[in-house]
């Protein structure tokens, strides 16, 4: 190529620069738009890929095990796209030639955004840890403990995250907090129903009247815990719907805990005849105590002849059931009736019917008339 050819070449590219540097914005050529365009998306994927490259190595080192590596990963899963993005952008904003005030404010929107985050991924750590740990035991009171703590920490984490976000934004945070003082009072006020149930969740965490997995009994609702939240606790009923309380509404009320029972005493009567012979009638309390002994689920009581009714001798039998077979006392009532029964009618002890009245009016005499 001679001289002349180069020298036309370069004239071309001198004015094909030239042509690029007409469309400008905002003081940038279009070249460094798009310089950074293509650097905002190659750091997008580079984080993306770099996020989705450690999900996959915790995975891997997890296993089927819950373990730390499984609660890394349910973690770092919760990555925003959003937080990804602003930080490519940054990045990429450094090959423009931006004022130190816009520099600025960009580096405050990375940093609030990494605070946020950070908050997020906080958030997530202390949830996996709290159900990793529901799953490792069945003791409900040591769950509510360890709920209790997961949600004090999770506000204390959002809290100090808010507040030094605020002070890196330049926001005096010690006036801020001065100011909640007066505001903090009209604001309560507005939301006192909120703020009332919230505060009875902490009270229902620590005082521990009921815990997760007990059958409790509110009014006229009843029904298993099976969720204790910040306004509301969760119930499910022996029929299978779920029953919503409002924890302030639980402080309040009068809660029966079935499950702390530690035994449960059950009495039922018998009808027995008049026609029954003396012997028979001494010999049924200690007949019912050794049918009731016999069955080791439960614990003899009494067995009396309580009264006498015009529908038959009124006999009455007590036993205790022991709290592991509290659930279970239905079938245990009926397996005690059957033999009941049975040992009642080997022994001739007879039981009563109930009877009917028959009301017989005497016909009346009609007044003769005088003759």
């Amino acid at each position: 190529m001679d001289g002349s050819g180069a020298m036309t070449i370069a004239h071309r590219w001198h004015i094909e620069a030239e042509r690029l540097d007409l469309y400008r914005l905002s003081g940038h050529s279009a070249l460094s738009w798009l310089t950074a365009a293509l650097l905002f998306l190659a750091v997008f994927a580079a984080l993306q890929t770099l996020v989705h490259g450690g999900r996959k190595a915790l995975r891997v080192a997890g296993g089927h095990r819950i373990g730390l590596p499984s609660l890394f990963e349910r973690t770092v899963a919760k990555t925003s796209s959003w937080f990804l993005a602003i930080l490519a952008f940054v990045v990429a904003s450094e090959r423009l030639n931006l004022t130190p005030l816009v520099r600025t404010r960009l580096l405050d929107i990375g940093a609030t955004a990494l605070f946020i985050q950070i908050a997020i991924w906080g958030h997530a750590l202390i949830k996996a840890s709290t159900d990793h740990y529901r799953t490792k035991t069945d003791d409900g009171e040591r769950v509510t403990v360890v709920v209790a703590l997961g949600l004090i920490a999770t506000i204390v984490l959002w809290v100090v995250v808010t507040l030094v976000a605020l002070n890196n934004l330049g926001v005096n945070v010690t006036a801020l907090l001065a100011g909640f003082g007066i505001g903090g009072v009209a604001f309560a006020l507005a939301v006192q129903t909120t703020l009332a149930d919230f505060l009875a969740s902490l009270s229902i965490l620590f005082d521990k009247p009921f815990v997760l997995g007990d059958y409790i009994a509110i009014d006229t609702f009843a029904g298993t815990v099976e969720h204790i939240g910040l306004k509301t606790t969760h119930l499910r009923s022996p029929t299978g719907e779920q029953i919503i309380i409002a924890n302030s509404d639980l402080a309040k009320s009068r809660v029966r805990n079935y499950k702390r029972m530690r035994d449960r005493t059950l009495t039922f009567t018998l009808h027995l005849t008049y026609e029954n012979r003396h012997e028979t009638l001494a010999n049924a309390a200690e007949i019912a105590e050794g049918v009731i002994k016999n069955d080791g689920r439960i614990r003899f009581l009494r067995a009396y002849l309580k009264d006498y009714q015009p529908q038959g001798l009124v006999f009455e039998v007590a036993y205790m059931v022991n709290e592991d077979h509290a659930n279970a006392y239905m079938d245990i009532q009926h397996a005690i009736n059957l033999a009941l029964f049975r040992a009642f009618h080997d022994h001739g002890i007879a039981f009563a019917r109930q009877g009917t009245v028959n009301i017989h009016y005497a016909p009346q005499e009609t007044a003769k008339e005088p003759q």
